[in-house]
């Protein structure tokens, strides 16, 4: 048995344990109030018992920590002693508070050094709370914000004009999906993404994007991986970037140098991409060219939403349908059938990862007014995708993660309407 990788096994009980020693410290300070103030009676030999059982855990609680402190994780050193040394002062002051309990002590010392265990613990864990979540995680929505005036800070932006593409919109996707694991107290493969210069100064393996060029960007290639890849970021367990998300970190990236000064006034963007912002920015997106569908009965659209498809009139009145089957189903094909009801209004779609096959896209085919086609990780081939061909206002076709070779590129290249394929880690 190699020990480095079972000290690495056990250290990662930490955070499990951790919560141990807090729930029982705290009970006894709890327990001590409602005593002294005569809420409880006879809780002596229970205010000790708890002191006891939470210095106890506390001490198995240091030392997975130490061990998962020396596992390799590349977390800030200063804040990793800090957290150390603050779990360690923690468990002293517990014992401290146990044996001296019951003694004939001077009044004042007892409750004081219970108050200074509740401050050093919750300080330390605080400090862990920035190891794991990173240093802005308790404070980011805060009404009133403490902290560096250096942190990067952005005005809420009132008109679609105002906004900056990275600091409304690239930022806020990075903060949520990847700054746990690369912020400046936890560097995960050295890399951070809590600031431009950390972007660009990128991690262990070099750069992480390449300005002008997505494609060849790290970043694009790792949160572009199939579920279940062992380098697929953010890590299994965490919920990824939508596509819609990769989309606009693809168009931000490809606008080269300055790209962090960009307006989103100045880009050529796609109308699906523009709903999806203006929609994440808290504004009405106005379609380029709006449709209006032959109406069709609401029992029919309940009926499908029963079956599990989330359906959104893309602009009220105009009957036009984004629907997306969210749910991981084994029916999925049948499921399919069920929206042929409804073909002729739906303009997006999305069915991705739902194990469709040739057979289905053939279905999907029928959908005369399909704009936005996304059938990303389902095991399709070209025979299938050949007949998406008939479709006149296909705009915007995902593809990526299928079983595709570019001979379905090919089958677009004189399409007059299609804009974009989407067709990464497909051949």
């Amino acid at each position: 048995m190699d020990f480095s990788n079972f000290s690495i096994f056990i250290g990662r009980f930490h955070p499990l344990l951790v919560h141990l020693p807090i729930g029982f410290l705290l009970l006894a300070m709890i327990f001590e109030v409602a005593t002294r103030f005569k809420w409880l009676k006879d809780t002596q030999k229970v205010i000790s018992f708890t002191l006891l059982v939470g210095g106890i855990s506390a001490v198995g609680t240091c030392i997975l920590g130490y061990l998962l402190g020396q596992s390799g994780s590349d977390y800030n050193e200063t804040t990793l002693d800090n957290h150390q040394w603050g779990g360690i002062i923690t468990t002293l002051i517990a014992f401290g508070c146990y044996f001296i309990k019951n003694k004939k002590l001077h009044p004042f010392i007892y409750p004081s050094l219970l108050g200074l265990l509740v401050v050093v613990m919750s300080y330390t864990g605080h400090l862990g709370g920035n190891l794991t979540h990173g240093s802005t995680y308790l404070t980011q929505y805060a009404p009133i914000q403490f902290g560096d005036d250096d942190v990067e800070s952005y005005a809420v932006a009132t008109t679609p004009e105002e906004v900056i593409v990275y600091g409304h919109l690239v930022k806020p996707i990075l903060e949520i999906k990847c700054t746990s694991c690369h912020n400046q107290d936890k560097k995960k493969g050295q890399l951070s993404l809590s600031s431009k210069e950390d972007i660009l100064k990128g991690g262990k393996n070099g750069a992480f994007i390449v300005s002008g060029d997505a494609e060849a960007s790290s970043f694009i290639q790792r949160v572009s991986l199939p579920h279940g890849h062992e380098d697929i970021m953010p890590p299994e367990g965490k919920k990824g970037l939508s596509d819609d998300e990769i989309a606009l970190v693809t168009l931000w990236i490809n606008q080269g140098e300055g790209s962090f000064d960009t307006l989103y006034s100045a880009l050529d963007i796609q109308e699906e991409l523009h709903a999806y912002c203006m929609t994440k920015l808290g504004f009405v997106a106005a379609p380029k060219d709006q449709i209006t569908l032959a109406e069709i009965p609401q029992s029919n659209i309940k009926k499908l939403e029963e079956k599990g498809f989330q359906i959104r009139e893309l602009v009220p009145g105009t009957n036009a349908y984004d629907i997306t089957l969210p749910i991981k189903t084994n029916q999925a094909k049948e499921l399919l059938h069920k929206l042929s009801e409804i073909k002729d209004n739906i303009v997006w779609l999305d069915l991705k990862g739902h194990h469709l096959d040739d057979k289905s896209v053939k279905l999907i085919a029928e959908f005369s007014e399909l704009r936005k086609l996304n059938l990303s990780k389902n095991p399709i081939t070209d025979k299938g995708v050949k007949s998406l061909q008939q479709l006149k206002h296909l705009e915007v076709l995902n593809l990526h993660s299928t079983k595709i070779t570019e001979a379905s590129l090919a089958y677009f290249e004189g399409h007059e309407s299609v804009k974009k394929i989407y067709s990464w880690n497909s051949f």
